[in-house]
């Protein structure tokens, strides 16, 4: 009986925790050189999502950011002398069907979180392991302060810096407080394992839960998240989707940052493409390390025990490539298993 409420239960009741971290953030040498990114006061009024870095690559990067003003565009400078390298005209990233409702709901004094009007402005021919500024305008307006972002490290001997978390979305005090001392740590991006917004992976959820406590990181490095079984129970993971601009075919994809290849797999769905897709996507890299990473363990000591069709779809295919580690979310407690 014990184990039937267990496993049954939802898997964020977890005991509340109402301490305080006092952490000072880190002062980046690329803010020195750049600047915060801070709003305008121009920008205060029309932002309804602050600009957050996604999709970066050694020669591309995207930024996104929801906004009232449906003109923008972004202009990358570097960080010595402010020469301009490019200004792009930002785009709307969402659903097209709603694209027409959302950009007439910009005038309502208080504006839905499911009526953000996501834009994304992508940069390409970039340079590898580069730091570059970028600022948002409106016409001439600035609606933003420089802001500093890095294009991923290319294949070299030096370290690499990533956070990895999951099972975040809760919105209360330790959320906060572990957002606050990630501020405070060194880091290149950052991997994210699901469930990011509870209850329900809503627009609501992701802009309280995710954007909000996040913005003052996520305008300086990538972000690289997963989908969690509760981000799928809203339209089966759609407002997370249009969140997020990540390379495709979205739900699962991989980027390389220095010497590892990171691969981030849905396991919310059972779906042979992406099988066939992650066994030759695997077998292109030619990097050292290969991390992959997700929200359902293969392995797991909880109650609840594996999900077995996770294992048997995925692990024949992550042993054969001999990748090194997989990192998951789900079961709320730590583990780590040699297999």
């Amino acid at each position: 009986a014990l184990l039937a409420m267990v496993s049954g239960s939802t898997c964020y009741h977890l005991p509340i925790w109402n301490g305080e971290v006092n952490v000072t953030p880190r002062e980046r040498e690329s803010i020195k050189k750049c600047g915060t990114g801070a709003l305008t006061d121009a920008g205060s009024t029309q932002f309804t999502r602050e600009p957050y870095l996604q999709s970066t690559t050694t020669t591309s990067t995207t930024i996104a950011f929801g906004t009232r003003t449906l003109k923008t565009r972004v202009v990358l400078s570097e960080p010595d002398d402010q020469k301009i390298v490019g200004a792009v005209e930002a785009v709307y990233v969402g659903d097209d069907n709603r694209k027409e409702a959302r950009a007439a709901a910009q005038a309502k004094m208080q504006l839905a979180p499911d009526d953000i009007y996501v834009m994304a402005a992508r940069f390409d021919k970039l340079e590898p392991t580069h730091l570059y500024c970028y600022q948002v305008f409106a016409g001439e307006t600035a609606l933003t302060e420089l802001a500093p972002l890095a294009t991923a490290a290319a294949p070299s001997k030096e370290t690499i810096k990533f956070i990895g978390l999951g099972d975040t979305g809760t919105g209360g005090a330790a959320q906060i407080a572990i957002g606050k001392w990630i501020a405070a740590q060194p880091f290149d991006f950052m991997l994210f394992f699901g469930d990011i917004a509870y209850a329900s992976g809503t627009a609501a959820q992701l802009q309280h839960k995710f954007f909000q406590i996040y913005r003052d990181i996520l305008r300086y490095v990538p972000t690289y998240p997963t989908l969690g079984n509760h981000e799928r129970r809203t339209r089966q993971g759609r407002p997370y989707l249009e969140a997020f601009v990540l390379p495709e075919p979205e739900r699962y994809y991989s980027f390389d940052w220095g010497n590892v290849h990171f691969v981030a797999i849905d396991t919310t769905q059972r779906d042979t493409k992406q099988l066939t897709w992650l066994d030759e996507d695997l077998g292109k890299n030619k990097l050292p390390w290969v991390i992959v990473f997700g929200h359902h363990p293969m392995y797991t000591n909880s109650l609840r025990g594996p999900q077995l069709w996770i294992r048997k779809a995925f692990s024949k295919i992550l042993t054969d490539h001999k990748v090194d580690l997989v990192i998951t979310g789900h079961e709320h407690q730590y583990e780590r298993f040699r297999v």
